[in-house]
């Protein structure tokens, strides 16, 4: 039986870990900011006060994790399977949840926007439209 992986409290921003198998992993207090952890394997794994703010977890599985306070701010969790995880006080503010996953994240105890279930961080905002010039001799005919 191999010893699972002890991550806690390393600096992993940027870190390209898709596919990677960590399983029972220890990340607590981890820096995963911007990471890719795509189809990535994180069943079991100690993510508590983790900071993956926008990391890129799609189709990563999260099942039985414990995240309690971890910041998924602006994260990518659309097809991620986060069955059993334990998400209490996790924040999810502007993360792209699928519907599914975002019922099972609210009833796992995260925090959500409640207004923005699919915001995508990553796609500006359009640009407010160019003021209307008046003719004023057109509104005074």
């Amino acid at each position: 039986m191999t010893k699972p992986q002890d991550l806690s409290h390393e600096d992993l921003s940027h870190a390209n870990l898709s596919s990677t198998d960590l399983t029972d992993a220890r990340l607590r207090e981890a820096k995963l900011r911007h990471a890719t952890l795509k189809e990535t394997n994180l069943s079991g794994a100690d993510l508590r006060d983790a900071d993956l703010t926008e990391a890129d977890l799609g189709g990563a599985s999260l099942r039985d994790a414990t995240a309690r306070g971890a910041n998924f701010e602006g994260a990518d969790l659309r097809d991620a399977d986060i069955t059993g995880a334990d998400l209490e006080a996790a924040r999810l503010s502007g993360a792209r949840l699928r519907d599914s996953t975002r019922e099972d994240a609210q009833r796992a105890g995260a925090r959500l926007e409640p207004e923005r279930p699919d915001a995508d961080v990553h796609r500006p905002r359009p640009a407010p439209p160019p003021p209307r010039d008046v003719d004023a001799g057109a509104a005074s005919g």
